[in-house]
């Protein structure tokens, strides 16, 4: 099974990438079920003139997919190698730019930043499947090497009936500023 995604990056450059089988596959063999919460791309290189944009995307299974209307995601970056420029809303909460979801993030100024939506659609409660949540867009500090988390502690799904739905899996990206 490949899961086929498309996002508008925030450079308004059209980004497709396949999340294939030895994703899933990988974290079901060390007992993690979908949903899981994926950075991509998995690893890029920049230099100190480019922005940094890192999108964050939910993936399930075909058959485990549960619909859902809201989020929280707390993520962890190295606030020493990168900083936060701005935080968009995904394609898959816009239902493709149909509608306008209720998001919102809080950042301190440290390493951690809690990004919250709520989908908005006039004919459905709920979306459900893989998409595309938000494009975090960074810029580079200082040549170096490390990696964005999310926190899966504090990071949730509900249903429109506020309802939690569990995340069993993350991927994290890793960035190179050279």
């Amino acid at each position: 099974m490949k899961y086929d995604l498309c996002c508008l990056g925030s450079a308004l450059v059209d980004i497709t990438f396949q999340i294939d089988d030895d994703f899933v596959k990988a974290n079901e063999e060390r007992g993690i079920e979908a949903p899981t919460l994926v950075f991509y791309p998995k690893s890029q290189t920049k230099t100190q003139t480019d922005s940094i944009i890192i999108g964050s995307f939910i993936v399930f299974k075909d058959d485990s997919t549960e619909p859902f209307s809201g989020l929280q995601l707390q993520i962890e970056f190295p606030n020493n190698l990168i900083e936060l420029d701005t935080i968009l809303p995904g394609l898959f909460l816009t239902d493709t730019s149909q509608s306008t979801p209720l998001f919102t993030y809080t950042y301190s100024g440290n390493n951690l930043v809690d990004i919250y939506a709520y989908f908005l659609g006039t004919t459905k409660l709920d979306i459900d499947g893989t998409g595309h949540l938000a494009d975090l867009i960074f810029n580079p500090l200082t040549d170096g090497r490390d990696s964005i988390y999310y926190n899966l502690n504090e990071c949730t799904l509900i249903n429109h009936q506020d309802e939690e739905i569990d995340i069993n899996g993350n991927r994290a990206a890793e960035i190179i500023i050279e």
